[in-house]
């Protein structure tokens, strides 16, 4: 029997989402507390808030989606609409790393060690695929890893 080629392109779709300006897979993130995440994810990630839901009793924020380059994800309160909490509550680290690129890992690097908000696990170091990379922890425990293509 003779296998197919690996074809990267198979599952790619070019049709408008139902929901303009979301994406069909949007990752959760569990956190303590919404409004310092969304200050952390716009003020060091560089990311953008475009959509937030306040508690109606205590003004609170619930929910936020943030955007990155066209890519959205969602910040959800800790046990608001599920029980999940974030790995920073947990003690637990996430079985999961986002892989983000950016246009310049060594600054954006050194603006996460000027925040100390964030753990640097990882100083910028060239792998072997031609990626410029370091590894943070973000203040609620969800691994990044900031990249950039060098070559």
């Amino acid at each position: 029997m003779q296998k197919d080629k690996l074809n990267w392109f198979k599952n790619v779709e070019h049709r408008t989402h139902p929901h303009p300006g979301l994406n069909w897979l949007t990752a959760t993130l569990s956190v303590p507390d919404v409004a310092r995440a969304i200050d952390f994810y716009t003020g060091v990630m560089e990311m953008v808030s475009i959509s937030e839901l306040e508690d109606q009793n205590n003004g609170e924020l619930l929910f936020a989606r943030i955007r990155y380059r066209g890519n959205n994800f969602v910040l959800n309160k800790e046990h608001w609409d599920f029980q999940a909490v974030a790995p920073i509550t947990s003690g637990q680290v996430p079985p999961f790393i986002f892989y983000l690129y950016v246009d310049d890992v060594k600054t954006l690097v050194a603006e996460i060690r000027k925040d100390k908000e964030a753990k640097i696990i990882a100083e910028p170091e060239m792998q072997f695929w031609g990626d410029l990379k370091a590894r943070i922890q973000d203040p609620f425990g969800y691994i990044w890893d900031l990249a950039e293509k060098a070559n």
